[in-house]
């Protein structure tokens, strides 16, 4: 059952891609957090209590909806492992990052002007004055990241805890934790202290994802493993983040160019400066590591 809703939800993100707002879990967590937001004071105690209640919530309804869909079958097919496959594709965005990356990296090359209207569909910096190889940059930088938010971290908790049958509800919990630091961790002043748990807590979630991932790179693309592995070690620490160097870094090193971010970070200084066509090439890239991730996932619970 296990295999069956891990390639059910893979085909349903494949091949559909994100359903309606209103019947998305994630969107669901987001109205939560909002909701919990407006009625809290700026305090780590008030930041603690959300994400408590975020992810206790997020759980404990999907279990529930999960054991009430296990006792119906609908031509056969237990319905309880389509909510299943439902609930998991909720929290991971193959085709969304594939996609959405595709579509602004032929922008920075085809027009840059409208190139920077769309990269804050994917990066959180002021994209207004990047130039062409600032915007391939970053467009990298956020595909190499968000692979392990938005694949490899929630696809890792739902193979690690279906061994005990509580996989969905762990990469359901992932993802209420990615949704509250996406929302409240930020060092604003209004946000400094109210979504420091949640950054804290989403920072520990991705810590062995995120690492593990570069593994995964120079598995999934051997030729290129010892670039990837050496430039991972040597700058993960250059953003402040303490998992974003990894993947970034990983990337960064297979495909021999420089990636940066203006005042903030520089990843393989001595790397050539990056183009449009290394953006096809980190999809690419990127691309195996997904297939690889997959495959490790359905391997992982019968090696457990």
């Amino acid at each position: 059952m296990i295999l069956e809703v891990l390639l059910l939800a893979v085909a349903l993100d494949i091949l559909l891609g994100e359903p309606p707002a209103r019947i998305h879990p994630v969107v669901l967590i987001g109205l939560m957090i909002s909701a919990l937001q407006r009625r809290a004071q700026p305090t780590r105690a008030y930041g603690l209590a959300i994400a408590l209640i975020v992810v206790f919530c997020t759980v404990a309804t999907g279990h529930l909806l999960l054991k009430a869909a296990s006792y119906v079958d609908i031509f056969g097919l237990s319905l309880g492992i389509v909510l299943s496959a439902y609930l998991l594709k909720s929290t991971i965005a193959i085709r969304s990052l594939l996609v959405t990356t595709a579509r602004i990296g032929h922008m920075v090359e085809s027009d840059l002007a409208e190139a920077r209207k769309m990269l804050p569909a994917l990066v959180s910096r002021d994209a207004e004055d990047l130039s062409r190889a600032q915007a391939s940059s970053a467009v990298i930088e956020s595909l190499s990241e968000n692979y392990v938010d938005a694949i490899l971290s929630p696809i890792f908790y739902f193979s690690l805890f279906s061994v005990v049958g509580l996989g969905v509800e762990a990469a359901l919990a992932y993802k209420a934790v990615n949704t509250l630091d996406s929302m409240l961790g930020y060092k604003t002043e209004n946000l400094i202290k109210l979504g420091y748990v949640s950054a804290k807590v989403d920072d520990l979630a991705n810590w062995i994802p995120a690492r593990l991932s570069v593994m995964i790179m120079a598995v999934a693309v051997p030729w290129r493993a010892l670039p990837t592995i050496k430039t991972a070690l040597r700058y993960h620490r250059a953003p402040a983040s303490p998992n974003s160097g990894w993947p970034m870094a990983g990337v960064a090193g297979a495909l021999g160019i420089r990636l940066e971010k203006s005042g903030s970070y520089t990843i393989l200084c001595d790397g050539r400066e990056p183009t449009t066509a290394d953006i096809p090439r980190a999809l690419r890239f990127i691309g195996a590591a997904i297939v690889l991730t997959l495959v490790l996932a359905t391997l992982l619970p019968m090696a457990l």
